[in-house]
């Protein structure tokens, strides 16, 4: 059976009259009096000619056998709070550093300390991560310095003057496929100021009480969105998080959607990942 070129999903963007948003970490899925749900089309990014890129549409898939996923896959399925990194996912990051140097080009790769697993809502893993509920960005420029000196201080760090600043986020799955929540990224050039609705993301937990700047979306016609169906352990998804160099809103948004072209889907099972580049 020949590959379809795209599907159609319903996102939940945000209602296009909301001028700011404060979001419980306890409240992963908003209320419908918050959305405005669209019918979108997905395009898919196995078969586009040229593929998706980092440097054009700000994410890229590429092929990334990784040892700690074939060989410590159990030990990363034990469910864990999002605030708990296990040794197992401490090697993840350390062992995807070099691909994050080698797709970037930058002269330092600094891995941030929260990389996590997160799980299908159908698996019922309480108080574990679940798919993002509605297209978004994970930080804005003020987040994005802030977690910067945060990797710098975790990894005791003291960097050469730099230019340029890049995050990178890592997404891969642990479960096989098809999945039921594939993640969908929008083309970063794209998404312009007025699309962006900036969140309050509000994380408490019994050791952690903490408020991310983040930021949600309203629909445009102008959003390009792609997925990679049928992902494998043995891929990696690479996104813009944030660049220091270009608008802030430039990095694409992303967001779970249901896979609706599979009768039964598998609960999607995947982990997340994010670094920063240093550039000269």
């Amino acid at each position: 059976m020949p590959t379809a070129d795209a599907m159609t999903a319903s996102l939940p963007y945000l209602r296009p009259d909301l001028g700011t948003l404060h979001v419980e970490f306890t409240a992963r899925i908003l209320g419908d009096d918050l959305l405005d749900r669209r019918e979108v089309r997905i395009a898919n990014g196995r078969v586009a000619d040229p593929a998706p890129s980092l440097k054009r549409e700000g994410f890229q898939l590429v092929s990334h056998r990784c040892p700690v996923v074939e060989e410590r896959l159990d030990e990363l399925l034990i469910p864990k709070p999002p605030t708990e990194v296990s040794p197992a996912l401490n090697a993840y990051r350390d062992e995807t550093v070099p691909l994050i140097l080698a797709l970037s080009g930058a002269r330092d790769v600094l891995p941030l300390n929260d990389s996590n697993v997160r799980y299908s809502r159908i698996l019922n893993k309480a108080g574990t991560m679940t798919p993002a509920g509605w297209p978004h960005i994970d930080y804005d420029r003020e987040e994005a310095e802030v977690q910067l000196r945060e990797a710098l201080a975790l990894n005791k760090f003291s960097p050469a003057p730099y230019s340029r600043f890049v995050l990178y986020q890592g997404w891969r799955v642990l479960s096989p496929p098809p999945q039921d929540y594939p993640l969908a990224m929008c083309d970063g050039r794209t998404v312009e100021d007025r699309d962006i609705v900036p969140i309050d993301y509000h994380m408490e937990t019994a050791t952690r009480d903490v408020t991310y700047k983040s930021s949600g979306a309203r629909h445009s016609a102008d959003h390009l969105w792609w997925y990679y169906p049928d992902m494998m352990p043995d891929e990696m998804l690479v996104f813009v998080g944030f660049d220091s160099v270009r608008n802030d809103n430039y990095q694409p948004l992303h967001v779970a959607i249901e896979d609706r072209t599979h009768a039964k889907p598998v609960p999607r099972i995947s982990i997340e990942s994010r670094y920063f580049a240093l550039f000269e």
